[in-house]
């Protein structure tokens, strides 16, 4: 199984061509989605997951037009599969195994509800449990156990799934389809460029990266899901103890416990925001040399990662993505440090979180 930093590597070139056959991929959920009139879209699923729920629900509904709503499995299945008539439930599950998201499945066509299963891998165990079965459209055979490789991918699937469907229940017209493919071509091309910046601030801030003993993510909009996202790569593989929260949340408690040898990340990717991000950044200096802003703007620094682009806010995350894979990845790398051993292994499958068959 590849490393993270190299399934990061190759993330680009899968989604080209995904973009490539964007159509055919996503058809079969256009389809289900277009038969009805559906007042709003629920995505289940958990761990990465979920935090792809979280970046692609923007994306959703600015060009659907349609509230899409994201919960966990368990708290699909125990508490918020109330009131979904006339929803689209989509369970979300990268290898198709996870029991959780099954019993999910189970609830919503308990329910009633119409349901579908997407997962990465073909004829995985969650299409058993519905009817509706779909495929991301980006699996090459390799296992990826950290969703490096996929964690973009399949933001960009729910993204040409609203293009495509947009188009046909006519949310947005052709012009407007064909500007916002350009600007997921353009996305997808500036991801090297992207992986690139990320390695040279690694380089530039390695030993104070290395020595730090927390990490705080802010972000909002569909930068809040990888806020999110950075708990689950920092903590699998470095064990590194990382959180997320919304950026002004942050201020709400948890910047009260920041201290000299925490690091804290801003996301700032959306113009409606950047003041006050930029803002609180610059204050959060008084707490801690280690505060890092990952901006689109022309603010630089030694502690800036700047990914320049003119892509949509709601497009943000496929380019911003490769901050919380990539610099775990390189920590890993330098310090022979993996948060997953043997004892955490022995737990989930003691847990029962996987089903084989």
């Amino acid at each position: 199984m590849k490393w993270m930093t190299d399934c990061v590597k190759e993330a680009p070139a899968v989604c080209a061509s995904m973009l490539k056959n964007r159509e055919a991929i996503v058809d079969k959920l256009v389809k289900l989605y277009v038969a009805k009139p559906y007042n709003k879209i629920v995505l289940v699923g958990s761990g990465s997951s979920n935090n792809i729920a979280s970046c692609a629900k923007p994306i959703m509904e600015k060009i659907l037009k349609k509230k899409v709503e994201v919960y966990t499995p368990i708290a699909f299945e125990l508490y918020e599969y109330k009131f979904n008539e006339n929803s689209l439930v989509i369970c979300l599950s990268q290898s198709g195994r996870s029991t959780n998201t099954i019993k999910a499945v189970l609830k919503a066509k308990e329910c009633g509800y119409d349901v579908a299963a997407i997962s990465m891998v073909p004829h995985s165990p969650i299409g058993n449990y519905c009817e509706n079965v779909l495929e991301y459209g980006s699996y090459n055979g390799e296992l990826d156990s950290f969703v490096c490789r996929y964690f973009a991918s399949s933001v960009l699937y729910f993204a040409m799934f609203a293009l495509e469907a947009g188009l046909k229940t006519e949310t947005i017209g052709k012009d407007e389809h064909k500007k916002y493919v350009k600007q997921l071509e353009e996305a997808v091309k500036l991801m090297p460029a992207a992986i690139d910046a990320v390695n040279n601030f690694y380089d530039r801030n390695k030993q104070d990266l290395l020595s730090m003993k927390r990490c705080m993510f802010m972000g909002i909009g569909d930068l809040f899901g990888l806020a999110t996202e950075a708990t689950l790569k920092f903590s699998e593989t470095t064990g590194i103890p990382t959180n997320g929260y919304e950026i002004e949340e942050f201020l709400h408690g948890p910047a009260y416990e920041v201290k000299k040898d925490h690091a804290l990340f801003f996301f700032d990717g959306d113009p409606i925001v950047h003041d006050r991000i930029v803002e609180i950044y610059s204050e959060m200096n008084q707490l801690t040399d280690r505060v890092y802003l990952i901006t689109d703007s022309d603010i630089k620094g030694q502690k800036v990662i700047n990914i320049n682009n003119d892509i949509d806010p709601i497009f943000k995350s496929l380019l911003f993505l490769c901050v919380v894979q990539m610099i775990p990845g390189r920590i890993c790398e330098d310090t022979g440090a993996r948060a997953i051993t043997i004892y955490n292994y022995r737990v989930q499958q003691a847990l029962a979180t996987k089903q084989d068959k």
